[in-house]
């Protein structure tokens, strides 16, 4: 695992709509790798392998974009109004953020002290419009300084916990490096077909980027790389995945049977340990990607991970290591009869 890259790719910023601050790093990393990368108007960016005889594409979609806040006011004291609708108000308070202004500001998500509490509002997490940020500035430079409608993301805390790591945007700069790395695994090898690595806007709020990406690249089929919920203790073992274990396949509405078929026999076959998670919609673009034109079919990997949408993600290295693996193989085994399987006579 190239954990250098990984702290690269969590430690940037790229609220929703802000995603083309990671575009030059992508560039950077994958430029002698792949035949072509373009930035999209919709904030998203590609990079595209080419396969031999490339008649079909497959397109492996991850998010850029992380969790923020948003700046709705400004108080006479200076301090910021926010408002958010991905972010768990309980962690809220006592975090350490960046603020996205004319430049960059530290700030804190500061709260009443526990002892002017009443004892009602000990029991319940901050209204959203009670919270606020101090950067330690009056009103006059804030109002100078930071726009209405500026992004604040949580401030980097890249770590190893022994042999996991933790960081702010592990979702899904995770699923990111994981592209990264299964496009540099084909460096030497020419695949049966295209392949497409989608970096995608908007996921966290709207799942622009995959719908309209998906329109503009029609791609055949697709695979999402998203994370998914690990247990902790208190989580229901229904509900989550062990960390450690392995890529978790998606099986529900939002996957394609032929594609999931596929991943378990490629797994089996190289010895690579999966686990399953069931559902209606998966939480992920291929909810939109499989909806686009005329309907693309699509698997859906997770990567299991703690404590989502908090600056204190946490990941396994080895699942990551798993699905990059995972996802190289199956494209070296992609043939004629899976082709023929998804398509039809082709």
């Amino acid at each position: 695992m190239n954990r250098k890259l990984i702290e690269e790719l969590t430690n940037a910023h790229a609220a929703t709509s802000e995603e083309s601050a990671l575009h030059s790093l992508i560039t950077k990393e994958l430029s002698n790798y792949v035949d072509e990368i373009k930035t999209l108007k919709n904030g998203s960016i590609y990079a595209l392998k080419k396969g031999k005889p490339g008649k079909y594409s497959l397109m492996l979609d991850a998010h850029l974009d992380e969790v923020a806040l948003f700046v709705t006011g400004i108080t006479e004291e200076g301090f910021l109004r926010v408002h958010t609708k991905s972010i768990d108000l309980k962690v809220l308070p006592g975090s350490i953020v960046c603020v996205h202004g004319e430049q960059e500001f530290k700030g804190v998500v500061g709260l009443k002290p526990f002892h002017l509490e009443s004892e009602e509002e000990t029991k319940k997490a901050v209204p959203v419009d009670k919270l606020f940020v101090d950067c330690g500035m009056d009103k006059e430079r804030v109002e100078k300084l930071i726009p209405i409608g500026s992004s604040i993301t949580f401030m980097p805390g890249f770590s190893s916990l022994n042999k996991l790591i933790s960081n702010k945007s592990l979702d899904d700069r995770i699923g990111v490096y994981t592209i990264i790395e299964v496009l540099k695994s084909l460096k030497r090898k020419l695949p049966l077909i295209d392949i497409i690595g989608h970096f995608s806007s908007q996921e966290e709020i709207t799942g622009l980027g995959a719908i309209t990406s998906t329109y503009a690249l029609k791609p055949d089929f697709a695979i999402a790389i998203d994370t998914t919920f690990g247990f902790s203790p208190n989580d229901s073992e229904r509900k989550t995945c062990k960390m450690g274990k392995g890529p978790v396949i998606f099986i529900g509405p939002s996957s394609d049977r032929i594609i999931n078929k596929k991943l378990f026999a490629v797994a089996n076959k190289f010895n690579i340990s999966l686990q399953q998670e069931i559902g209606i919609l998966s939480g992920t673009d291929a909810t939109e990607i499989q909806l686009v034109g005329r309907g693309v079919p699509v698997g859906i990997i997770g990567i299991p991970l703690r404590y989502m949408h908090t600056p204190i993600e946490v990941i396994d290295p080895t699942d990551v290591d798993k699905t990059v693996n995972l996802l190289s193989l199956f494209i070296e085994e992609i043939d004629d009869l899976f082709l023929e399987a998804l398509y039809g006579e082709h």
